[in-house]
């Protein structure tokens, strides 16, 4: 019997350990399913503008950190609650109350890419308190919703958008516009990474204008028609970009006027993209009394929109600027600036550190549209006018656009041999004109298209009048890949102080003369830009009275189509 015990004890303790790891794995399974707040979804892919897949970015070498209070605000915000970085970035997020959560996804569907505290049981939305310091490195672009878990159905909603690291690099052919288009302005809207292409028309034929913004999404790499509608048909050449209201952007525009029309409107209206929806401002552009005038040239620098000179339909550019606060009181929303120092209109114009600069800029003269090499400088702050080195180009009817703090001045003109597909680069530090890079030429010439940049990485346009004055559908996307080097906002230069605010007088509202059907002029070569190299610095110059085009450059004899 004690042989017996001797031998079963071996058994005994072996059978009993088994039963104590199944006991313990099975406690712990049910406390896995009993967990409170657990939650999980399909996980998040991200796309870049091709539609496929994101692939990593090179990471910055010198990452920057971005800081997100947790709790801010009125106790139940992400303060910010919209970053944008570059890949290689980090959001570094501090608790200053007790109770929340980092969940990345959207409410109650965390998606576990990343959570507080340590990136571990993302779908339990475990809450920290007051001190907790929770940092994320992102190394893939895209945008990086995220919540807190015991407060996003009350708004502590978050957003990272991530930029660099796309491919392919360089220019590539993107989707096509919902139809033929030209007159468009493009508008890259931040709070949702998406570009617009608002107004325009699909020909110079009466009743050919859009009625809806187009929207395109880089991450599904399509164009969508959206359903709102605009509260007129007077949408083209009309000038655009993102305000914000209470903390709710928009994108406004002012102006416009319809196809074959000699009339335009003062009127503003604003775009909510995120609603899909349209609402009409109370304040009309007073630079535009007797709907004659087309706004010239524009940019947005501290949430106010900057508009400069434009055009009285068939007769002459104009000089006055205009500034223009959404948040103003009504009545009190516009306020006239200094004077352009000649008549300027369909201006390439970018803001770039506290000064907004023009490079280039069309004009009216005998009857004619015409490309000129205008460039100067307006301070904002200061209301003062000041002298940069002419563009090398005489061109118009195009967009500039601030890249890593460069002004990019997209093609454009119409005066032989435009319009062009050269990228006209100005550097405000060094006050000098480049090409190549960082932005090479583009592949298809073109003028009166959409276009914009998210500023560091990535530029769409779209659209526009080819090279024999024909509206066209074509898109091109442009990735700079990695993580960009921002170009050191240059300290502004001092400029002459003008004497007092001049205020234009507009001419009387003219007879048009009817516009006749044009020949088409075969399209000139696309030209290829070389890349300038190492320039020699060019001195600063007197801005010169309303020059006109290069000694090369010949006008089509086309008629203006407003």
């Amino acid at each position: 019997m004690k042989r017996l015990n001797a031998g079963a004890r071996p058994i005994f303790w072996l059978v009993s350990m088994f039963a104590v790891a199944f006991l313990v794995q099975a406690e712990s399974s049910d406390k896995r399913i009993s967990t409170p707040h657990t939650k999980s979804a399909p996980p998040i892919r991200i796309f870049d503008q091709n539609g496929q897949p994101a692939v990593n970015g090179v990471p910055s070498p010198t990452g920057v950190s971005v800081p997100v209070t947790v709790g801010g605000g009125n106790g139940f915000q992400f303060v910010p609650d919209t970053v944008n970085i570059s890949v290689g970035d980090t959001v570094e997020w501090t608790w200053v109350n007790n109770g929340h959560s980092v969940t990345s996804g959207t409410c109650d569907a965390a998606d576990s890419q990343f959570c507080s505290p340590d990136d571990m049981n993302c779908a339990a939305g475990i809450l920290s308190n007051q001190g907790t310091i929770y940092t994320h490195t992102f190394a893939q672009a895209g945008a990086y919703h995220y919540f807190c878990d015991a407060h996003c159905t009350i708004g502590m909603n978050g957003v990272v958008n991530v930029t660099g690291g796309c491919t392919p690099q360089g220019w590539s052919a993107g989707p096509d516009l919902p139809s033929v288009g030209t007159r468009l302005v493009g508008v890259y809207f931040p709070a949702n990474g998406k570009f617009y292409a608002m107004g325009g028309r699909s020909s110079d034929a009466a009743g050919s204008d859009f009625m809806h913004p187009f929207e395109y999404d880089p991450a599904t790499n399509a164009w969508t028609t959206k359903s709102a509608t605009y509260p007129d048909n007077q949408v083209n050449n009309m000038a655009c970009g993102v305000l914000a209201v209470d903390g709710t952007p928009f994108i406004f525009c002012v102006g416009g006027s319809a196809a074959t029309q000699t009339t335009s409107t003062p009127r503003v209206f604003q775009y909510n993209p995120v609603t899909d929806s349209v609402g009409t401002g109370s304040d009309p552009w007073p630079g535009n009394p007797n709907n004659n005038i087309l706004p010239g040239g524009f940019a947005v620098h501290n949430n106010k929109l900057y508009i400069l000179g434009g055009f009285d339909i068939n007769v002459a550019s104009t000089n006055q600027i205009w500034e223009f606060d959404p948040t103003a009181p009504v009545g009190s929303k516009w306020l006239q600036r200094v004077n352009t120092p000649v008549g300027i209109m369909y201006a390439p114009t970018a803001a770039i550190g506290g000064i907004i600069y023009v490079g280039g800029a069309s004009d009216y003269q005998g009857g004619l549209v015409i490309d000129t090499t205008t460039s100067f400088s307006f301070n904002p702050a200061a209301n003062t006018i000041g002298s940069i080195a002419a563009i090398p180009r005489a061109t118009g009817e195009t967009r500039a656009l601030n890249f890593n703090g460069l002004m990019l001045v997209m093609g454009g003109g119409r005066v032989l041999p435009n319009p062009s597909n050269e990228v006209d680069i100005y550097n405000p530090g060094t006050n000098m004109w480049t090409t190549g890079s960082p932005v090479p030429a583009f592949i298809t010439a073109r003028r009166n298209f959409p276009t914009d940049t998210d500023g560091t990485s990535r530029i769409w346009l779209a659209g526009g009048y080819d090279g024999t004055g024909v509206p066209v559908s074509s898109m091109e996307v442009f990735c700079a890949g990695g993580t960009p080097t921002p170009t050191p906002t240059p300290t502004a230069t001092p400029t002459a102080t003008p004497t007092a605010t001049p205020t234009a007088t507009p001419p009387p509202t003219p007879t048009p003369t009817p516009t006749g059907t044009p020949t088409p002029t075969p399209p000139p070569p696309t030209p290829t830009p070389t890349p300038s190299g190492t320039p020699t610095p060019t001195p600063v110059p007197t801005v010169p009275p309303r020059p006109g085009p290069g000694p090369s450059a010949t006008p089509h004899g086309t008629p203006p189509r407003p």
